[in-house]
């Protein structure tokens, strides 16, 4: 045993001096080899100066603290959007107005906002935030809270941008918009500062659509959305309640040169089960309206609610301030899958609410002054359409709750008068150009949920937005809706250091004892000194810093890729063509000028896929000197 110890040590002594100055050795497996494609990590770090920004994504995401960056305040410029401002429907500039209020100035932030969109106060308090999933702060710790910053503007707003409005001389050409929701709304507001002359058609005795009849007030208060319709009357619209519209031909016949159909979708789904047409079980849109409307609801005390995204959650959060002492959510897939906003899901189980998963009702049963639903629990099979997995019955596992009643908030569609003679698909939605969003008929145009179906308030707006553009294009404008409200950034703001680390401030509320029993509006707003905290922390992804200093510690890297996969803007890869002339790995500090030489390195496909076609052949290199040649 001795004598084989022996002679392995002597004989891994005489390779490692046969070797010993000889370079490092590259494997690079045959494709046939690899799981999943030729993509290959590589194993060294490779850094363009050109395109980083010096926003230290990489240095925070890296485990082991193998990245400094140091940035400079010469010569900063802008690059690109940010993702967040990308991602949002209607291109808010989320990177713009965080940095006013970084600065202290609350009303700017309105103002960038108010360039975009003519409903910064209900975003502020509602929207599904869709900028925030983009934020390239995200992986380091937690996303901007984008859309509390923008609360705290709102409420903080002196309406200095009004000074900075500019309408267009009038037109005198005229346009009907029929439905006065966000999508209506926006686009009314935009044609009247195009010099339009607007008249909105409302069904409702309120304006504001399905955010105003389909929102409670905890989450909304009333006298928030009013505050925007009325800066959108000041622009010169006129809104007309109590009006609904049968025929859009009549429109066109009397003076309206075009018209938009904004109807929304304030129809709710049936549950398509036996026994539903029983009086105690209810729609979900209509009992919300109901609510909103301050009508009768003849509420019970035991109340379940079918479906999983944000109108179940209203409906069961309304239901506990109505007094019902029993009220249940149940969903056909998991949590995981539910479509509701995480922190509506949060908030709903910490008011109360029961969470029946992986079940689905399959008949409403009547026993006299019972009102018996019927389940059946489910199991989650393959993915379907939505990318999620399929829901499927569990044979023999039926149950039965006894209820008051039962709300059923799966889905709504639009309702479309047979007055207006248009085109709509199979879900009775609008058929429209998605360019134009014209429709089937001249002049005549459609947005918001009647073309999408249930959407977020500011998807309805981008549409809003669209039709405008398309609208005044057909009566001869130049369809340039763009607005400069804000005062342009003369300089760009000096940065030191990277951003301020750490998590959001946690949101506030008021009292459970208040809000189970009221609609008083639940979340607090942030005081300055979270709302500049919070700031402080976003990257300024849309701002290029030049960087004076990047270095790598090689010795405390272990090439995880997980900066090259952070890096929001490609400034960082794998290459190939790793080996270097040291036996001392572990004491490199590699620094910039070692790192920035991309082209001397052939690049990795490492969280690139795009680059997979121009990679070379696939090799074995042998001992570093020798090449054979594999298939590709």
């Amino acid at each position: 045993m001795t004598n084989h110890v022996g002679n392995g040590i002597a004989k891994g002594m005489a390779v490692t001096i046969k070797n010993f100055l000889r370079r490092p050795i590259t494997v690079q497996y045959p494709e046939k080899r690899l799981v999943v494609s030729k993509r290959e990590r590589g194993t060294v770090l490779a850094w363009s100066e050109e395109t980083c920004t010096g926003c230290y994504t990489c240095s925070r995401n890296c485990p082991h603290g193998c990245i400094t960056i140091e940035t400079g305040i010469d010569a900063a410029s802008y690059t690109e959007l940010a993702p967040c401002t990308g991602r949002c429907p209607a291109n808010v500039d989320a990177a713009r107005y965080i940095r006013a209020i970084a600065e202290g100035q609350p009303q700017e932030a309105v103002a960038v906002v108010r360039e975009r969109i003519p409903f910064p106060s209900v975003c502020a308090y509602i929207c599904a935030h869709p900028c925030e999933s983009a934020c390239n702060r995200g992986p380091i710790d937690e996303p901007i809270a984008i859309r509390m910053l923008k609360r705290y503007a709102v409420d903080n707003d002196n309406g200095k941008w009004k000074t900075r409005v500019r309408r267009c001389p009038t037109t005198g050409l005229k346009v009907a918009i029929i439905g006065a929701g966000p999508a209506g709304l926006t686009a009314a507001y935009y044609l009247a500062r195009k010099g339009h002359s607007v008249t909105v058609f409302e069904a409702l005795p309120v304006p504001g659509g399905m955010v105003k009849v389909g929102i409670p007030d905890y989450r909304l208060p009333k006298n928030i959305m009013m505050n925007d319709i009325k800066e959108i009357e000041a622009a010169g619209v006129e809104i007309r309640l109590n009006s609904p519209v049968d025929s859009v031909q009549d429109l066109l016949n009397s003076d309206f040169q075009a018209v938009l159909s904004a109807v929304g979708a304030h129809e709710a789904q049936s549950l398509g089960v036996p026994g539903e047409d029983d009086t105690r079980v209810l729609g979900g849109v209509a009992f919300l309206r109901q609510v909103n409307l301050k009508l009768e609801t003849n509420l019970g005390k035991r109340v379940a609610i079918i479906g999983g995204g944000n109108t179940a959650m209203d409906c069961a959060r309304a239901a506990v301030r109505l007094g019902a002492t029993e009220v249940s959510i149940i969903y056909r897939r998991t949590r995981a899958e539910m479509p509701a906003a995480q922190e509506e899901i949060e908030e709903a189980m910490d008011e109360g609410i029961k969470f029946t998963i992986l079940a689905a009702p399959t008949r409403v049963i009547t026993q006299g002054n019972k009102l018996v639903l019927e389940n059946i629990r489910m199991k989650l099979g393959a993915k379907d359409a939505s990318g999620r997995r399929r829901p499927e019955p569990i044979k023999g596992s039926e149950f039965t709750v006894e209820l008051d009643n039962v709300i059923a908030a799966i889905s709504q569609s639009p309702v479309i008068p047979a007055g207006f003679g248009i085109s709509t698909d199979k879900y009775n939605r609008i058929n429209v150009d998605k360019e134009t969003l014209a429709t089937s008929l001249k002049g005549v145009y459609a947005a918001g949920d009647v073309v999408l179906g249930p959407a977020t308030v500011i998807e309805a707006i981008a549409q809003g937005r669209l039709a405008a553009q398309s609208i005044d294009r057909y009566l001869g404008g130049d369809g340039d809706i763009s607005e400069k409200l804000a005062v342009l950034e003369d300089e760009i703001p000096v940065r030191i250091g990277a951003p301020l680390p750490g998590f959001r401030p946690p949101r506030q509320m008021i009292s459970d004892e208040i809000r189970t029993h009221s609609f008083e509006g639940v979340e607090i707003g942030w005081a300055r000194q979270q709302a500049e905290q919070e700031s402080a922390r976003c990257l300024r992804c849309d701002l290029r810093y030049p960087v004076t200093r990047y270095q790598l510690e090689s010795g405390l890297c272990i090439y995880c890729g997980l900066c090259v996969e952070s890096c929001p803007f490609n400034a960082l890869f794998m290459a190939t063509d790793y080996e270097r002339w040291s036996y001392r790995f572990e004491e490199q500090v590699l620094q910039k000028q070692d790192l920035a030489t991309p082209e001397r390195r052939g690049r990795s496909a490492y969280a690139h896929p795009e680059l997979e076609a121009e990679l070379p052949e696939q090799t074995l290199l042998i001992y570093g000197d020798r090449n054979v040649k594999k298939q590709k």
